[in-house]
């Protein structure tokens, strides 16, 4: 496993060190050791800054690959594949055939033998390896400052992997604290570790965002698929709101959000696949080069694009209480195929989701401005301030809906407001999940009149087992500080 840790940053690493070619020419360029990689980075400033932002280089890349290392599975690329399969583990998202990502919507995935669980796994922590490399290989007192934006942006993505690993692994922040969470590594070592308490891993994500948010004061980025402190500004706003710190999750989700405006309702409905959507914090350009063709985002969430969910019908749906909780004046709606559509889908397929311009091409959405405004209302409104909540809310969705107010809502059912807002604007987007079990939300899907198939047409309390994964076999085995009495229940 280390091997292929290593292989990750090295990717980057190939393509970025032109300074030092002879050198890597000379190497095992399927494998270069850890010690030659310290060898190289110590080399002279300029080699450290190569190495380091190679690997960054590489990691940013990783995040949005197909991932032929698990097998050539085409649920596995990257981040926008787990968005994916995770949503369809909430209400709110629905597959109507078992293909591709079944195991997520049917909750098979969650238990240690399966693919999925290890998909997620290795993919985060094959973040965390990389980054700790960069964090290592950077002196605390270095003076130079690209590298110190360098390793702030990687602090920054250390901090991305343990907000997510931590969520999947146990249940929510606010009534876990002390319960076990996942390992922690904060040096070059990736020995095993023992399963960390949920605060101390939360502890460790807080320490890399808002050092990383430190680091980041007075760096422009080359564009939007890098790092900047207006995204770790996101990522913080995030995790503030999950331990409901709601003081710094107003605040920074409205630092967040400055300069980004929201798009207009043309662009809302063209498809969330263009990278230079101005709305758009942070998020991977895909190209020719890149694309990843049916393994990728818009193959299985675009069901009018010519792909899995498109060419196969395997096709992602709305939820019908959702759906119905939507106006009928508020062009999200057309979003979602109604009865007799006009493109042929079946009521509740989803026409969020669309790469119009090219084959395969549809650029990645990681965060964009309109989240900001949903969770500084949410922070604003369990504050006291309601005022500033609607405000908020008006600014949002009344450009989308005409005969949109919140006039009447105080209290909880203005907090409720929130939440179906939320679940309206992002739908898709890899929150449903996770704002489930923050939220305390049970999974409902037996309803009358449901349109959840039955591959995962059941019900399961927000706190039952089968809402945190189990950790995957291979770690088991291979981890002497976890052991069999150590893993999620069943």
């Amino acid at each position: 496993m280390k091997k292929l840790l290593l292989f990750f940053g090295l990717v980057g690493l190939l393509f970025m060190v032109s300074c030092n070619k002879d050198y890597l020419d000379t190497q095992n360029k399927e494998y270069v050791s850890a010690e030659q990689l310290d060898e190289l980075a110590a080399s002279s400033p300029e080699a450290l800054l190569a190495v380091s932002d190679g690997i960054l280089g590489g990691s940013y890349a990783y995040m949005r690959e197909f991932n032929t290392w698990t097998g050539g599975r085409h649920d596995d690329f990257g981040q926008k594949s787990i968005d994916l399969g995770l949503d369809l583990m909430s209400n709110d998202v629905v597959q109507v055939k078992d293909h591709w990502f079944g195991n997520y919507y049917a909750y098979r995935g969650r238990t240690e033998p399966f693919s999925t669980t290890h998909i997620v796994w290795n993919f985060y922590y094959s973040l965390v390896k990389n980054m700790n490399d960069i964090i290592s290989f950077i002196p605390d007192d270095v003076e130079r400052q690209d590298l110190k934006y360098v390793k702030a942006r990687a602090m920054s993505v250390r901090g991305l992997a343990y907000y997510n690993l931590v969520r999947v692994y146990q249940h929510t922040y606010a009534e876990n604290q002390s319960s076990a969470g996942v390992p922690l590594y904060d040096g070059s070592s990736f020995d095993g570790q023992p399963r960390s308490s949920v605060q101390l891993v939360y502890d460790q994500i807080l320490a890399d965002l808002n050092e990383s948010f430190i680091g980041l004061e007075g760096y422009t980025r080359g564009g939007i698929t890098d790092i900047d402190q207006s995204v770790v500004a996101g990522l913080l706003a995030r995790v503030y709101l999950e331990i409901e710190d709601y003081g710094n999750a107003a605040s920074m989700a409205n630092t967040a959000k400055s300069g980004y405006p929201l798009m207009s309702n043309d662009e809302w409905m063209s498809g969330f696949s263009n990278i230079n959507n101005g709305e758009w914090l942070w998020g991977a350009d895909i190209d020719a080069e890149t694309s990843t063709i049916y393994a990728s985002f818009f193959s299985h969430m675009g069901n009018l694009d010519p792909g899995y969910a498109g060419l196969l019908a395997v096709y992602k749906s709305i939820d019908m209480r959702l759906y119905n909780a939507i106006s009928d004046s508020d062009i999200r709606k057309s979003a979602f195929a109604g009865d007799d559509d006009v493109d042929g889908l079946p009521k509740y397929a989803n026409k969020k989701f669309k790469d119009l311009v090219s084959f395969f091409q549809g650029d990645y959405l990681y965060m964009r401005s309109a989240e900001m405004y949903l969770i500084e209302a949410e922070a604003l409104a369990n504050s006291g301030d309601e005022a500033g909540a609607k405000a908020l809310l008006v600014e949002l969705i009344g450009p989308r809906d005409p005969n949109y107010n919140t006039s009447s809502n105080t209290g909880q059912a203005l907090l409720n407001e929130i939440y179906v807002q939320r679940r309206i604007e992002l739908w898709g987007e890899g929150f449903a999940w996770f704002d489930q079990k923050r939220l305390g939300v049970d999974l409902v899907r037996e309803y009358e009149g449901s349109n959840h198939t039955t591959l995962g047409n059941f019900n399961y309390a927000y706190n039952a087992n089968e809402m945190i994964y189990q950790i995957p076999e291979d770690e088991i085995n291979a981890n002497d500080q976890i052991n069999a009495e150590d893993q999620n229940p069943l």
